[in-house]
């Protein structure tokens, strides 16, 4: 294993290199590449974070797990001596912090000097953030409790939450997404009935209330094939349609792709009409993470990315005798008219070893990032051996939908993130002892200017005093410096 990082060690820059596959960019003044990576706290856990710059206020806003289910239960046992921060700090809220100065320096949010980050009236729950902002500037998160969805906004930029609700909807898995002024779309796996339901809420008071029905994103479909709405969720701002990505169980076994849509949502979910069109853009492939990911560019241009999981039929070196992985690939598609018609899935990433559990964010027409986790060597994620070394990566995309789109990929941590494995098993992985720390997926935003801004979970701080593994991951800012950023924009 790698020598680990003790709580202040700085990291080297990284290096802008060329897409293998794809047409680097040519003449671009400055290579894209990214600063040194920024601890948003070197206590608090930072699991499944988000990261968002408001457009109204200019702060930048981070949130995360808190770790209770995201857990290395050795680092629990062993290092509980130099880490009672993880007890002594836990208010059952996800975390959120606040930077004024472009994420060199993060300040925890801290409702009345209590140490909560938000009133817990309106605010309950440690797992599952996802964090957006409407048009009108109001910045909204969430956070379940297994069971209840709690969402609640900041009008300020982060600073402060007054408003929420501690149960906007039973559920599991809640999205996010703003949409006019005052209103934002919550989407989850309902827990009436079955529990398999998957429906979409609406606030349009900045939280405080939730409709008390939700519309449906699942089903199936005539052929046979079902599907559900499974991911971050967006409102189109340009002809307000609300998008989820999809995935489709086929009638052949395969898995698909896709979108699904609700257009006119503020009208629709308003009267009671609203109602969501699933279209399948990738028919068959497979999948590694939980969910694919979406974004969409100011053209309404809508883009998919997902990670294959490749593995070799017939074998059985995988995690628990499962078929042997094979090195995969990082995948993007895109549709321009909804859904009604895609274009050919393409290679964003295959380095020859494992990647996994890319994000999107877009800007100006066909500018598009995409980041993902990648190992140094093919391995199982399950049950990878310490000695693999885990990177943040990011693909800058220019003319993604053109002929021949310009590509600089880069490795964006410069050092690894995480060494080992990455447990998927859920809740399950803590009472096994297994790795979960990085929870399930990291995400990528852009700046008022374009300009990348990853967040990430981080495990490679060590306890300060029994020098083991601490029992939570870390929540890790890294953001765009150079080069152009999706608006076109010089981000030095």
């Amino acid at each position: 294993m790698r020598k680990r990082l003790l709580l202040t060690l700085a990291f080297g820059a990284c290096l802008a290199l060329p897409l293998g596959g794809a047409q680097a960019l040519a003449g671009a003044p400055v290579p894209v590449g990214f600063g040194t990576p920024t601890y948003v706290s070197q206590v608090l856990s930072g699991g499944e974070p988000f990261v968002l710059q408001s457009t109204k206020a200019g702060t930048y806003v981070f949130t995360a797990h808190e770790g209770t289910t995201l857990l290395y239960r050795p680092g629990v046992e062993n290092g509980i001596g130099g880490d009672l921060s993880y007890l002594g700090d836990y208010r059952n809220q996800v975390g959120i912090w606040t930077s004024s100065d472009g994420g060199l320096n993060w300040t925890p949010v801290n409702w009345n000097n209590t140490m909560f980050f938000t009133n817990p009236l309106i605010n309950t729950g440690f797992s599952d953030p996802s964090m957006t902002q409407d048009e009108g500037g109001n910045i909204y998160d969430t956070g379940i409790d297994l069971a209840n969805d709690s969402l609640f906004s900041s009008s300020d930029g982060g600073l402060t939450w007054p408003t929420g609700t501690a149960d906007c909807h039973d559920g599991d898995r809640p999205w996010l997404a703003g949409g006019v002024p005052g209103e934002v779309f919550l989407a989850t796996d309902t827990v009436e009935g079955s529990g398999s339901g998957h429906e979409v809420f609406v606030s349009t008071d900045s939280g405080a209330t939730c409709s008390a029905t939700g519309v449906s994103d699942s089903g199936t479909l005539a052929d046979g094939t079902s599907y559900t709405g499974d991911g971050q969720l967006y409102y189109d701002h340009q002809d307000g349609s609300l998008v989820e990505p999809a995935v489709f169980s086929n009638p052949d076994g395969s898995t698909g792709l896709g979108i699904s849509v609700a257009p006119n949502a503020t009208q629709t979910f308003a009267d009671g009409t609203a109602s969501f069109t699933p279209h399948e853009g990738v028919h068959s492939t497979t999948l590694f993470a939980h969910w694919p990911a979406i974004a969409i560019d100011s053209a309404n241009t809508i883009y998919v990315v997902w990670d294959t999981d490749a593995r070799a039929a017939g074998t059985s070196g995988g995690c628990n005798g499962a078929e042997t992985p094979l090195a995969n690939s990082i995948m993007m598609t895109y549709t321009k008219d909804q859904g009604k018609t895609w274009a050919k899935p393409f290679v964003v990433a295959h380095p020859g070893t494992r990647v996994l559990w890319p994000w999107v964010a877009a800007g100006n027409a066909g500018n598009v990032s995409v980041v993902w986790y990648q190992y140094d060597s093919v391995v199982d994620p399950d049950c990878a051996p310490s000695t693999s070394n885990l990177y943040v990566y990011d693909a800058n995309f220019s003319g993604a939908t053109g002929k021949r789109p310009a590509v600089q990929t880069v490795n964006a941590s410069g050092r690894p993130a995480h060494e080992g494995q990455i447990c998927q098993e859920g809740t399950t992985c803590v009472a096994s002892g297994q790795d979960r720390r990085l929870g399930d997926y990291f995400t990528n935003a852009i700046d008022n200017r374009g300009c990348v801004l990853i967040a990430t979970a981080d495990t490679m701080l060590l306890d300060p005093i029994t020098g083991q593994e601490l029992p939570t991951a870390r929540p890790l800012f890294i953001k765009q410096d150079s080069g152009l950023g999706l608006d076109g924009l010089a981000c030095s």
